[in-house]
């Protein structure tokens, strides 16, 4: 496929050369022996322009041109000798070999792909085109000269609109200047053993949102001599897979009954709770919640009553945080625990105070149970401030202590550590 900034050089060229040739055979008109007519420069370039676009070599334009020229001066100044005529061709020529490098240059790339020949280029087609994967091809400079279906979807634009466009143009800005380097880079070595990636990369498709892609750009020699290379990008779509990992995480750190945080998230949390603490001289409170006679409720209500009475009272300790820096966490049964870091003992006394108080006026006529059924729970207290527990563990045995305190005091209380 040629690009349109490419043949507006080649018709730029041909234009040229023709111009060249008018002028050339204008030279003969001025002497009236000759009577010669110039070479139209619309016939020139026409009919090398329709040879380039059949796939003709630079030299067939060439050889185009000068005839062209010739055959107009030779019937239109049959007075005019072999040795002016050849002089003049000879000229022509001259001018010509000059749009015949140009031409070379400048149609090389875009003429592998408008008339693929050398199997490598035929198997490149076939395989871009067809494979389920992303794919795309860029030239040395990182425009794009070949895509298929798969990868025109992540750019979101049809595949004919996306050739002769850079790929930078659809980078994030904080991966533009990298990749602009990077072909920079490859513009001026020799090396084909060339790779970038895989990478995740930040794409912006033409619908204004952005796509997590892992990108990986591959070197592609295409010629004997490596004088000219592609370069093939393979890409892959992460966000499904990065949504899916995120649900997974979130689940494997979740209490499936009450939707808090699991014993893992927690026993994680607070130890990097302590660490950023301790290190930064903040203080950090422990609390843990335990549900006064659940065993009784469980036993005259069954467990299903039982399983909605955890998630209800789950509801109201995450409501009750004072921070989103702070977690809520299923203990284990009917135990709950808080991290709360950043808190003081006053904090932390004030949130279990709150969380005592929805819990005693929680109603449980909507399960149908009658309405003089109510709740309680005991809360233990502990806080890190100056170096008083020297772990993690000592602060979470410190809290416990104060929850066991509350309950052999007649539960339904809230017992700080000292």
């Amino acid at each position: 496929m040629t690009q349109a900034h490419t043949f507006s050089d080649i018709q730029q060229t041909l234009t040229q050369a023709t111009e060249r040739a008018t002028d050339l055979a204008n030279a003969f008109k001025a002497k009236p022996h000759l009577g010669a007519q110039a070479a139209s420069p619309n016939q020139t370039s026409t009919k090398a322009a329709t040879q380039f676009a059949s796939g003709a070599s630079s030299k067939e334009l060439a050889d185009t041109v000068t005839d062209v020229m010739t055959d107009a001066l030779t019937k239109t100044a049959p007075q005019t000798s072999n040795k002016a005529v050849n002089k003049t061709s000879n000229e022509a020529l001259t001018a010509t070999d000059v749009t015949s490098k140009n031409l070379t240059k400048a149609a090389n790339a875009s003429s592998l792909f408008a008339k693929p020949q050398a199997p490598q280029i035929i198997a490149l087609h076939a395989l871009v085109n067809h494979l389920a994967e992303a794919m795309f091809v860029t030239d040395e400079t990182g425009f794009i000269q070949l895509i298929n279906p798969e990868a025109a979807k992540l750019f979101g634009m049809p595949k004919d609109k996306l050739v002769g466009k850079k790929l930078t143009d659809f980078l994030s800005t904080n991966f533009v200047e990298e990749y602009q380097h990077l072909f920079d880079a490859w513009g001026k070595t020799d090396e084909t053993e060339l790779s970038h990636g895989p990478k995740e990369v930040l794409l912006k498709p033409t619908n204004g949102l952005t796509l997590e892609v892992d990108l990986s750009l591959s070197c592609l020699p295409v010629d004997e001599n490596k004088s000219h290379a592609l370069f093939v990008g393979v890409m892959h779509n992460l966000s499904s897979h990065k949504a899916e990992y995120k649900e997974l995480r979130r689940l494997a750190r979740t209490d499936c009954l009450t939707q808090l945080a699991n014993r893992h998230a927690f026993d994680e949390v607070l130890q990097r709770s302590w660490n950023e603490c301790v290190n930064h001289g903040q203080p950090l409170s422990l609390v843990i919640i335990d549900v006064d006679y659940f065993k009784l409720f469980n036993d005259d209500h069954g467990h299903v009553q039982g399983d909605e009475c955890l998630r209800r009272i789950a509801q109201v300790i995450q409501s009750a945080l004072p921070s989103r820096h702070c977690l809520a966490a299923r203990y284990g049964g009917e135990e709950f625990a808080l991290v709360l870091p950043g808190c003081n003992a006053h904090t932390a006394q004030a949130t279990a105070a709150r969380i005592q108080q929805q819990i005693n006026r929680l109603s449980f006529t909507p399960q149908g149970l009658d309405a003089s059924v109510r709740i309680s729970v005991s809360q233990g207290i502990a806080c890190e401030r100056t170096g008083q527990f020297r772990t993690p563990t000592a602060l979470l045995c410190a809290a416990d202590t104060a929850l066991y305190r509350a309950k052999t005091d007649g539960r339904d209380r809230i017992n700080l550590s000292q």
